[in-house]
């Protein structure tokens, strides 16, 4: 049988089981790192940017090296996703493409690294040809390979970082175990590379600083020197790392933030804290061997906290401890049993929140690395199964197929939920029932999509639903800032109730201590459509002093002027806002509308109308001021050639026709000006 035949079994049962993802759009983060990142979307001119920012400016701008504890240095992913745009722009099918070949690649390279460790032989060595599929090697990766607990980190497209992360780690880990075997310092020079690529990749590579000792240990025959110069070569390329992530993320990793859904303990004590965090480790181990009721979402108050004298911690305590003692303890027979639960929790260390807080307190794609430990120790129960002749081989096929099948069914259906965003939101509220953050999160999904209904039944029952779910997200945590910023747009949405919208986004102000644009500018915009000028241009201004530069906010503040009757100030403010986007044709012709219509200036109205025109030739209302203007100011031809356009562009547009009869009957044409005066009382008593 070809050696071949395993890989290509992996690559093609990894290809099979996403092969649905191929239809998926982008979902959550993926705005973040790929639809609508800055960086990203230069192509190859944003590489710098995106290799010396933080990994949430490119969406959030400067000020989202702050937003989240710790920081996020993890550029080569969204370097791929940056190469990707130059070559085909955003083609969701082709980035979730990329992610099934290179998790596909990464376990092709995992059975590869893991014959290399076993040779492929079974544990205890049961037999001495054992079939390639009830080796250790093969049962490990086939379990790795479908594993549900993965779908976020490859039907996410924003999961790339974790897949590379991985790929690259498996790589280092191949070239210094062959750099002790075959002493040849080549390789070790290839993992050093590949290393550096990995901890660009994501920051929770570091563990493997302690992984590849383990693996020298437990595999290899290493002298002294081979364990210095093979720790020595790949720490170098880990200080260089936090040197410039230092440098790029700014958070300090100690800085934690009082904001709960940024910060999980923010609320706890240090107790909670610590206790919560254990309960997790038992939460994790079970979607390892029971990998259901999957969610993207564990946010606040999914998993609310505990103190140690809760059973679920007690128990989650004794668990771990007990294994990783007992990983310990096979230190000494180098068993594969305690490889696999050394690595687990060697690779889940960083994640753990134990260390220090990562922002969230449980996420599934925080365990895509140490579930291979877990496969190798599930993988080694198997095989030691058949050792000891508790199953005959005939009967370890089927429970290996019977497992790999269930996995990979789960798996493929998991995929579907990530189809859109929409989607994932409408599945995982229903399983992270009390998370305040994928209730709110439906919430304005659900917002979205109302806003895209043309049936008004329909539209109105979504906007129902979304303000249930918000509201279910602020029982849970009251100060949810963003919640209440969406339940003022639902409904007002809903029903104009502009009191009820108002309250909400001013308890979103308050939430978010009293620096929330987005709040203040609703609030504004609220009271400008419910003729309120004077409170709009107040909140509208302290709005542009939270966050300076923003045109919308700019251009109101010049409406709300306009509207309490200062056209003065009006101008000034339209005159600002059209050098922030010269292109922009409104803002010419409000700049003309309001010296002519408010301060009678029509030949300083003038230019800027037909500037408006110039930029949007078919825009029926700037054509028809133009023309009115050009009438007032006694340039008749000037407001015919106007009305004219009007018709070409709607020729049942009745006022183009009553501009086209004054005009003609003022250049002393009766002929015309009566026959255009017939058209225009034609057509208004049709619309009577």
């Amino acid at each position: 049988m070809s050696k071949r035949l395993p890989y290509f079994l992996v690559f093609a049962v990894v290809c099979l089981i996403y092969s649905n993802t191929l239809w998926n759009k982008y979902a959550i983060d993926d705005a973040i790192v790929l639809s609508e990142n800055s960086f990203v979307k230069k192509g190859f001119s944003g590489i710098k940017e995106i290799m010396t920012h933080d990994a949430f400016e490119g969406f959030f701008g400067q000020r989202g090296s702050t937003l989240i504890q710790g920081g996020r240095y993890r550029p080569l992913s969204i370097v791929s996703f940056a190469i990707e745009y130059q070559f085909w722009g955003l083609k969701p099918a082709y980035s979730h493409g990329l992610n099934v070949l290179l998790y596909a690649l990464t376990c092709v390279l995992i059975l590869y690294l893991l014959n290399q460790l076993f040779a492929g032989q079974l544990a205890g060595g049961v037999q001495k040809y054992p079939p390639f599929y009830l080796t250790l090697p093969f049962a490990a990766t086939l379990l790795y390979a479908v594993h549900p607990v993965h779908t976020e980190a490859i039907a996410n497209i924003k999961g790339r970082d974790e897949i590379m992360a991985m790929l690259f780690s498996v790589c280092a880990l191949i070239c210094s175990i062959r750099y002790v075997k075959e002493n040849a310092l080549s390789w070790l020079l290839t993992g050093i590379a590949a290393y550096s690529l990995a901890l660009l990749s994501k920051e929770n590579t570091i563990t493997f600083l302690a992984i590849v000792p383990l693996s020298y240990y437990f595999f290899t025959t290493a002298t002294k020197k081979q364990y210095l110069i093979g720790i020595a070569a790949y720490l170098i390329p880990t200080l260089l790392f936090m040197l410039i992530r230092s440098a790029y993320a700014p958070t300090g990793l100690h800085q934690e933030s009082t904001e709960v859904l940024n910060n999980p303990f923010a609320l706890a004590t240090t107790g909670q804290r610590y206790a919560t965090i254990l309960l997790t480790f038992l939460y994790y181990l079970k979607l390892m061997f029971f990998p259901y009721a999957l969610s993207h979402d564990y946010y606040y108050n999914q998993i609310p906290y505990v103190g140690f004298t809760s059973p679920g911690t007690l128990i989650s305590i004794a668990l771990n401890a007990g294994l990783f003692i007992y990983g310990l303890s096979l230190l000494r027979s180098k068993s594969p049993l305690g490889y696999g639960i050394l690595f687990y929790y060697i690779s889940f260390s960083i994640v753990s929140n134990l260390l220090f807080t990562v922002g969230i307190l449980m996420n599934e794609r925080f365990i895509f690395m140490p579930s291979l430990g877990f496969c190798i120790a599930l993988a080694w129960l198997f095989t030691r199964l058949m050792q000891n002749k508790k199953i005959n081989t005939n009967t370890a096929t089927g429970v290996l197929l019977a497992v790999a099948l269930l996995f990979s069914v789960k798996t493929f259906s998991r995929n579907f939920a990530w189809k859109s965003n929409f989607t994932l939101l409408q599945t995982d509220v229903k399983t992270s029932e009390n998370s305040s953050k994928v209730h709110t999160s439906y919430g304005g999904s659900l917002i979205e999509e109302a806003d895209k209904e043309a049936d008004s039944t329909r539209r109105n029952a979504m906007l129902k639903e979304s303000i249930e779910n918000l509201n279910i997200g602020l029982h849970i945590y009251p100060r949810n800032g963003d919640a209440w910023l969406l339940l003022g747009n639902a409904s007002y949405k809903l029903n104009r109730d502009y009191k009820t919208a108002i309250n909400a986004y001013t308890n979103a102000f308050n939430c978010k201590g009293g620096a929330s644009f987005d709040a203040l500018y609703n609030i504004a915009i609220v009271e400008m459509e419910n003729n309120m000028p004077e409170l709009a241009k107040t909140n509208l201004l302290k709005a542009n002093n939270l966050r300076p530069g923003q045109f919308k906010c700019v251009f109101n503040i010049a409406e709300a002027y306009a509207k309490a009757n200062l056209p003065d100030s009006a101008i000034i403010w339209y005159k600002q806002a059209n050098l922030m986007q010269p292109g922009d044709a409104l803002s010419y012709h409000k700049i003309g509308v309001t010296y002519g219509k408010q301060m009678n200036r029509i030949d300083d109205a003038l230019p800027w109308l037909n500037k408006a025109v110039e930029l949007d030739p078919k825009n029926i209302v700037f054509l028809e001021d133009l023309a009115v203007a050009n009438g007032i100011k006694g340039n008749f031809d000037g407001a015919i050639a106007a009305a004219q356009a009007i018709i070409r562009a709607n020729p049942n547009y009745v006022s183009a026709y009553y501009i086209l009869s004054t005009s003609y009957l003022n250049k002393g044409d009766k002929a015309n000006a009566a026959l255009y005066m017939q058209k225009a009382q034609s057509l208004q008593g049709k619309k009577q």
